[in-house]
């Protein structure tokens, strides 16, 4: 893990080496990272497609990552777009992994340039591509948690919380393609709001104290001001944004509405969020078991969480089907 973000900090992008498909021209230059180097060398240049042998020696040495360029992140998506994600016989779980990668500089880039337009754009077809694959309910559980990762950091949080709403939705009721890549699309937006606090307070390894828990609380607000009057995003999609911290009893935040007030999918994203916070390394402390959160959530469905929600989601999760 940290030879990889040691690669990424120098401008490399890991991608899946199972989204690599033969024969196909990724259309940009490979690298590999050899055991205990801490260089990439060049592993295939980019008009040499990889064979079948390759993939599988790959695969037999345990190399499940190789990198692109970060400048490469684009033709790295329209590579995917054309042989990967609309690809049903290559497995959701790699799909969905693969479409995470394809997103993140992209996303990070617009977030670092606080360009919204951008966040927006990126949101919208990660959204699309992301619900093309749930829509086909052949994503089981127990594959739901190895794409992603479980670190609490900007993008690796809200693309988890992105494919759990997503899934949760499905699961729930939600078939059409349309209403889940929206839903997808606001969730990986649900915490904009948070770009506008310092770095120390949200990566604070003790207790916040009473001014910075406030400005943590002020995150949905911030977020929603921002993109409330843009024609591109529907007033579902805003209360995700707005709403993801509100609980049933009105105990929650920014405004402690009562639950008749929560839109359906916020109520979703509340679950999706806390589940993926618990279950993530914080920088002050490590990550809860999934059963210890499940019971959680469990213990406060009804009151602070939508009961019927919260029933799917630990289900599935308890299952892993």
């Amino acid at each position: 893990m940290a030879a990889t973000a040691s690669l990424q900090s120098r401008g490399y992008l890991p991608i899946a080496t199972a989204s690599l498909c033969p024969a196909a021209v990724l259309d940009c230059d490979l690298f590999i990272q050899r055991p205990g180097c801490p260089y990439a060398e060049l592993y295939r240049g980019s008009t040499y497609p990889l064979e079948v042998a390759d993939i599988e020696k790959l695969r037999a040495d345990g190399v499940d990552h190789l990198f692109i360029r970060a400048e490469n992140a684009d033709a790295y998506r329209d590579y995917l777009c054309k042989y990967v994600l609309k690809d049903k016989n290559v497995a959701p779980a790699v799909r969905m992994q693969a479409l995470r990668e394809a997103t993140r500089v992209a996303f990070q880039d617009a977030l670092t340039a606080s360009n919204c337009d951008r966040m927006v754009s990126v949101a919208a077809q990660f959204g699309g591509d992301l619900a093309a694959v749930v829509a086909e309910r052949s994503v089981a559980f127990r594959e739901l948690f190895t794409p992603l990762e479980h670190d609490y950091y900007t993008f690796a949080h809200v693309c988890n919380v992105s494919v759990y709403c997503t899934v949760l939705a499905n699961r729930l009721g939600t078939t059409d393609a349309a209403s889940l890549g929206e839903f997808a699309a606001a969730a990986l937006l649900h915490d904009i709001g948070k770009r506008h606090i310092p770095a120390q307070i949200l990566n604070k390894p003790g207790k916040l104290n009473d001014d910075e828990w406030e400005l943590i609380r002020e995150h949905p607000t911030t977020g929603f001001r921002e993109v409330a009057t843009r024609e591109d995003l529907t007033w579902a999609q805003l209360m995700v944004i707005y709403q993801h911290h509100e609980r049933l009893d009105g105990s929650g935040y920014p405004c402690g509405v009562p639950t008749e007030e929560i839109h359906p999918w916020a109520k979703i994203c509340a679950v999706a969020d806390v589940f993926d916070a618990l279950t993530c390394h914080r920088p002050y402390r490590g990550p809860m078991p999934r059963k210890e959160v499940c019971d959680y959530l469990d213990k406060h469905a009804g009151k602070w969480f939508d009961a019927e929600a919260v029933a799917c989601w630990t289900s599935h999760v308890r299952s892993g089907v």
